[in-house]
């Protein structure tokens, strides 16, 4: 990006734009009055020629000369007449060098010709008389140079005053950029809550500032998520560390033990039986863990259909709990833009932890409908239900609401995770009995 002063370049444009305006129009001006000057010029000798022509003799001729003078034409006199032959004679036409000859014809003019700095018109007399007038351009040369000397100093006057006046008008129309430098280094300086707010929006500056604060807020926003993403780090290490620390120290606990006492059957049973399960809940903690911090990369995108995934879920639930009623409503061909697999780990945990909350003869309703542009899947139960103090808290992470039921606490932590980054929403709602909650997801165009 060229950082040049915009200042300058907008009065070097401005002024170069004048200075070649005020060049053209001095230009034609001085070129205008030129010509008319020459025509005038060339007229006044053109009527001189005439009433000479019309005298017809040289004697009638004189009365003229000093009318003529003061107009500035000077007269000269030659005699012409024709030979004994009776054929014309040769008319001598002052030139440089040599005299030029013609024939000539009594009672005419010839035209008008450029002689140096003089204007020339011949006129042959009815007696014969050659008469020559000229007139000279001297003048028209000073008053062409007057006018342009005066046009000069007209022009350099106003390419003069334009300055100034660009000078201060561009500080007046760049001020709006001051006022962007100031707010912009007042932010950087820790004012993060300063704003431009345009009066106007539909302007350049306008466009600008808003733009501008647009940004802003965009940064303020980013930083904010960095910071609430840095305390959910740390908040996340520390409760995996306090989550991990238990399993671990039982596993090294039931191992040293085993180790040091080789107790015999069946305490050696009981001891490996809860290395298993240790070891076992172990992995799914860190599996856990690891599925919450792949959330933090964008999930792939894909057509997925949410009743293609729902279905055989349901039918796995009713196999693993065949006492229990399960009912299923679907709309089907609701079609949503996500990655199937996460969609299906997010209803696999809903429909599980219903399963964990029911009696083996209880209800789970499962119901996909579409309703203002999303789909929605409810999964309800009619088991002890979420309390309404624990609603807001049930999808924190390590939270459970029985702690002597397996699991973590993260399952519905990364189920609603899943769901914003399409864009969407896992909400617990309110039910007069059991536990409700609806995944809500933005319907593919």
């Amino acid at each position: 990006m060229k950082t040049g002063s915009l200042r300058a370049r907008l009065i070097l444009i401005t002024l170069g734009m004048l200075a070649l305006v005020l060049v053209a129009v001095v230009s034609a001006v001085t070129l205008a009055y030129r010509a008319k000057l020459d025509g005038d010029l060339r007229d006044r000798l053109a009527g001189a020629g005439s009433a000479i022509a019309g005298t017809g003799s040289g004697f009638d001729l004189k009365p003229l000369i000093p009318s003529l003078a003061l107009e500035g034409i000077a007269v000269h006199l030659g005699p012409s007449a024709p030979d004994r032959s009776g054929k014309q004679a040769l008319v001598a036409r002052p030139g440089k060098g040599a005299l030029a000859a013609r024939p000539a014809k009594n009672g005419t003019t010839t035209g008008i010709q450029t002689r140096g700095s003089l204007l020339v018109l011949d006129v042959v007399l009815a007696d014969g008389t050659h008469v020559s007038l000229s007139a000279s351009g001297v003048s028209l040369d000073h008053a062409v140079t007057n006018l342009l000397l005066v046009e000069l100093l007209v022009a350099a006057a106003a390419l003069l005053l334009a300055t100034l006046l660009v000078l201060r008008g561009t500080r007046t129309a760049l001020r709006p950029l001051s006022a962007v430098i100031e707010t912009a280094t007042r932010i950087a300086g820790g004012d993060s809550k300063l704003r431009l707010e345009p009066s106007r929006t539909d302007t350049e500056l306008g466009r600008l500032a808003a733009a501008f604060d647009r940004m802003v807020d965009a940064l303020e926003e980013a930083v904010d998520e960095a910071r609430a993403s840095e305390t959910a780090t740390r908040r996340f290490l520390a409760d995996a560390s306090h989550e991990l620390r238990n399993p671990v120290a039982a596993v090294q606990a039931s191992v040293e033990t085993l180790l040091r006492e080789q107790p015999e059957r069946p305490e050696r049973d009981r001891l490996e039986a809860e290395v298993a399960r240790d070891a076992e809940r172990l992995g799914r903690l860190v599996d856990d863990l690891l599925g919450l911090a792949r959330l933090e990369a964008r999930p792939t995108r894909a057509s997925a259909d949410l009743a293609a995934i729902v279905r055989p879920l349901v039918e796995d639930a009713r196999a693993r709990a065949p006492n229990a009623t399960i009912a299923l409503s679907l709309d089907d061909h609701t079609t949503v833009q996500g990655d199937p697999d996460a969609l299906e780990r997010v209803l696999r945990n809903l429909i599980d932890n219903a399963l964990a909350a029911i009696a083996p003869a209880g209800r789970i309703d499962v119901q996909l409908s579409r309703r203002n542009g999303y789909a929605e899947v409810l999964v309800a139960d009619d088991g002890p239900g979420v309390p309404e103090s624990e609603r807001r808290h049930i999808f924190e992470r390590f939270v459970r609401l029985d702690p002597s039921k397996p699991g973590h606490g993260l399952g519905l932590a990364i189920a609603r995770r899943i769901a914003q980054q399409h864009d969407g929403d896992l909400t617990c709602d309110p039910a007069s009995k059991g536990a409700s909650f609806t995944l809500r997801l933005p319907i593919e165009p």
